[in-house]
């Protein structure tokens, strides 16, 4: 979104996650120049101020992931954000009170899913106002960057339309005059056993108000743990044979797969790339179905292991496209000798290369 609006794209972005779709309504507010300082003094006023000590959210387990001093401080940075009367400012504060949540609560930093810090890694609930307090610093100083960098002598605003939906039921609108570009780097697989976006966002969502949460958003998605990331691409593991003999027809990359994995004995393989690799087709086919005939797709994929196989994403990708009538005319190989998590995980290891797809569309 953001490479889009500096070049006076106009930009349509879907995702199921509400806190992704909010921070992305963040962005575009920040580029539509919501005045955040002033926001941010509205705040800071306020938390001088408040001396109460309630708590003013509560949800299962709630004491297992913040102290009652915790909750405490952070109520009264919420009940700060709420004073400030411009919703799209207030946008832009709650992604600094996001950060504010995952740095104070007791679920580790070092890895998306919720695990218990150690008792010596615990914060007192006595920093909140602090550490909300230097996020929110950095924030208006990297909007001030940014804002002196891209927004001066733009010949062009552009329109920005962030979805919060599941992609393949999403409703786009469908222009004959455009030339789409649709870049995505999709999962890699199922969001439980690789990176579980919707555990992560989960202690968040539980503090900002709905209000200021995006339409479209769902409260079954934020009703435990683990929702969010049930109702993600391979989520579900409902009718997994009969998708995955679907796939099968759909790409010869899968089908191959498949036969290896029967072969080894290894449904599990089958059940859980088959559902995947489905909802990422269907995925695909809604935006197809509702995008101009002129189009160019760039798609970044990786090769992940799962049930110990390793999937060819990238080829069943390709496959994929074309059978939707792409043409592919590029594969850009990228390798990633750094990432901001293990080289293995509880699943197998961790995906070390990317490959990027270009493909058109006539």
């Amino acid at each position: 979104m953001t490479e889009a609006i500096i070049r006076g794209l106009d930009f349509t972005g879907i995702d199921i996650n509400p806190l992704a779709v909010l921070v992305c309504e963040a962005k575009a507010a920040i580029d539509a120049g919501a005045d955040v300082n002033g926001a941010a003094k509205t705040v800071i006023h306020y938390l001088r101020t408040d001396i109460q000590e309630t708590i003013d959210v509560e949800f299962n387990n709630r004491s297992k992931w913040f102290s009652d001093e915790s909750a405490m401080h952070l109520s009264r940075v919420r009940r700060g954000i709420e004073q400030v009367a411009d919703r799209a400012a207030r946008k832009v504060l709650w992604t600094a009170f996001a950060e504010t949540v995952r740095k104070s609560s007791n679920s580790r930093t070092s890895t998306y899913k919720l695990h218990i810090r150690k008792d010596d890694e615990l914060v007192e609930g006595s920093r909140v106002a602090s550490i909300f307090e230097d996020v929110l610093r950095q924030t208006l100083y990297r909007i001030e960057e940014y804002r002196k960098e891209h927004l001066a002598g733009r010949a062009r605003k552009p329109k920005v339309r962030i979805i919060c939906s599941d992609v393949r039921v999403a409703k786009l609108g469908k222009s004959a005059k455009q030339h789409d570009i649709l870049v995505t780097s999709p999962p890699y697989g199922d969001n439980q056993t690789t990176i579980p976006y919707g555990q992560f966002s989960y202690l968040t969502l539980q503090w900002i108000p709905e209000i200021d949460l995006p339409a479209g958003w769902s409260s079954d998605h934020i009703s435990n743990t683990h929702a969010l990331d049930s109702s993600s691409l391979g989520g579900s593991k409902v009718g997994a044979m009969e998708k995955a003999e679907t796939m099968k027809f759909t790409s010869p990359t899968f089908a191959a797969f498949v036969k290896t994995a029967r072969n080894a004995g290894n449904t599990a393989a089958i059940q859980k790339v088959g559902c995947f690799t489905y909802d990422f087709l269907e995925s695909l086919s809604q935006i197809r179905s509702q995008s101009s005939s002129s189009a160019h797709w760039i798609l970044t994929t990786g090769n992940r292991t799962a049930s110990g196989m390793r999937v060819p994403f990238d080829a069943i990708c390709r496959d994929i496209v074309e059978f939707l009538g792409g043409k592919p005319i590029a594969t850009l190989q990228r390798e990633l000798p750094s990432k901001r998590m293990p080289s293995r995980n509880s699943v197998g290891e961790m995906i070390t290369a990317e490959a990027t797809l270009v493909a058109e569309f006539a």
